[in-house]
This record gives structure tokens, C-alpha cells and sequence, in this order.
């Protein structure tokens, strides 16, 4: 009995596989690149597009959506962000996403990563989960990196420190951001971005946590713990869930880690309330509606 389950599974496996292989590339939409209004919600053939060439990275549908919001918004500069490089292979990724994103909607996208360039700092406590991660992991050979990347900055050194003298640099707006910091204390310290001024940020940014499932993880702890105390001492900034886009993309991506993508809401920036051009048709605003 046990043979002929494992025989059942491996043939939906290969049929399942055969079907991947043989659906052809989803063609771009007809539209514009710089209409971002015909591009909705899920952008479906252009993630499709850019995940084929990118062999399904984890920042596409995020940066797409990011990229999207920036240029209805009227933006043409916006900032990517990674916090957590190691040794590079999705800072490269996001740099070749950036790009693509860049030509297609004709906006320009500063890709910059933050790491010690040291490996992990000390643990400080328990909320950093030292039974995971210790001092040194996910070291990085800083030379080497640098000849790879041809466009993204490496801003090294103690995470707090550079997110403070990156926003004093008056940085394009952040419109995405990647967590990859594993402990709750340097996630809290790159939280300090999202306490930047108004013009700094995206009404809106899309984001990516990296560490909140699995192993000994919880809400207690690591970046599902940093999530939660930034929400409560922010009244009108909240890092929430973007629920159920298993539900909106094709079939062969349902099944991705959705649960890693997040979004910043700033409630009180002067953009907020502004269509983004996802559904309908764009709203008049109050310019004073924030303050009421």
C-alpha cells in the first residue's frame, strides 16, 4: 500500500511537471510601459515573464507591485532596498529585477543593500533567537561582491547607524523593501526607516520578511516580534500581512511562500488615500483629508 502511494504521488508529480514545461511564456500586456494604469493588480504576465527569467525569485511579484505603485503615483525615482546581504545572491537578483523594472516603466530604481559586511552580530537575548543564529553567520567577501554588482550600493556597517545616514543622504523614496536581518534587535534597528519623513517613503511599501516561518519561530520572537512592537509604538505607520494573493496569481505560483510579503501603510501621508491604480477609476482628493 505504501509503494503504490509513493507510485501515485511521483506520477502527479511528473504530470504536474509536464504541464510547467509545456505552458508557454505568458506574453507582456498589449498596454503601454508607462501605463500603469492598464497594468492591475497582480500583473500576472509580466511577474510570469520576469519569474521565468529569474528562476522564481521571492522579490518579483513585490517589486513589481512596488514599481507599479511608484510610477502611478507620479514618481520617477524610486528606492530598493535589502537589509541582509551576506553573500549576495539576491542583492544581484533584485539588481537584474530593478533593471527590468526600470525599462519597463520607464522610472528610475536605486537598488541598495545593508549588511555589517562582518557576518550576524552577538545575539543579544533571547527575542534574537541565539538557538538559530549565532555570531559571524552569513559572512561576506566584500571585493569579491563589489566586481559582481553593477548598479546596487553596499551601505556596511552596524544597521541602525547607516539606515540613519542613509535617510540624511535624502535617498529617491522607498518604495520595497527586503528583511533578511534574522534577529529581532537588527530588525528593530532597520525599522528606523520607516520612521523617515513622508518625502522619504511610499504611501505604501511593499515589503519581504524573510525569517517568520518556521524552526522555533513565533510572534514572540525575531522579526514577527519587531513587526509587532513597531506596530504599537506607531499609532499611524502599521506593517501588516497582504492577504490572499495565492489567490490572484497562476496556478503554478500558488503555492510560493505568499505568507513572507507584507506591507508598510503609512495612514497619514499626504498620498495615501490617492487611487493606485489597481481597481476603478482615480478619486478625487482632499488635500487636507490627513489632518482632519
Amino acid at each position: 500500500m505504501l509503494k503504490s502511494g509513493i507510485k501515485r504521488l511521483l506520477r502527479k508529480s511528473a504530470r504536474t511537471l509536464r504541464k510547467w514545461a509545456e505552458e508557454p511564456p505568458q506574453p507582456l500586456p498589449d498596454t503601454g510601459p508607462y501605463d500603469a494604469m492598464e497594468v492591475r493588480y497582480t500583473s500576472n504576465p509580466l511577474f510570469v515573464s520576469i519569474m521565468n527569467k529569474t528562476q522564481w525569485h521571492m522579490y518579483v511579484w513585490p517589486s513589481i507591485q512596488a514599481a507599479k505603485l511608484a510610477k502611478h503615483l507620479g514618481f520617477d525615482r524610486v528606492s530598493f532596498i535589502e537589509f541582509g546581504v551576506a553573500g549576495g545572491h539576491s542583492l544581484l537578483k533584485l539588481e537584474a529585477i530593478a533593471k527590468t523594472l526600470a525599462d519597463y516603466f520607464e522610472i528610475n530604481i536605486d537598488v541598495y543593500g545593508f549588511d555589517s559586511g562582518t557576518g550576524m552580530p552577538p545575539p543579544r537575548d533571547y527575542r534574537d533567537m541565539p538557538n538559530l543564529w549565532s555570531i559571524g553567520s552569513f559572512g561576506m567577501d566584500v571585493g569579491k561582491l563589489q566586481q559582481r554588482l553593477t548598479g546596487a550600493q553596499l551601505m556596511l556597517g552596524p544597521v541602525g547607524e547607516r539606515v540613519s545616514s542613509f535617510l540624511q543622504g535624502s535617498p529617491a523614496p522607498v518604495a520595497f523593501a527586503a528583511f533578511d536581518l534574522d534577529y529581532y534587535s537588527s530588525t528593530m534597528e532597520a525599522f528606523r526607516l520607516f520612521d523617515a519623513e513622508h518625502n522619504l517613503l511610499l504611501p505604501r511599501v511593499h515589503c519581504y520578511f524573510d525569517d517568520i516561518l518556521g524552526y522555533s519561530i513565533c510572534e514572540f520572537n525575531g522579526e514577527l516580534l519587531a513587526i509587532t512592537d513597531f506596530n504599537a509604538a506607531h499609532p499611524l505607520r502599521k506593517v501588516a500581512a497582504i492577504r490572499g494573493i495565492r489567490y490572484f496569481v497562476p496556478e503554478r505560483f500558488a503555492n510560493l511562500m505568499w505568507e513572507n510579503y507584507y506591507m508598510l501603510h503609512i495612514f497619514d501621508h499626504n498620498l495615501y488615500a490617492c487611487n493606485d491604480g489597481n481597481v476603478g477609476t482615480e478619486m478625487p482628493l482632499d488635500p487636507g483629508w490627513a489632518t482632519k
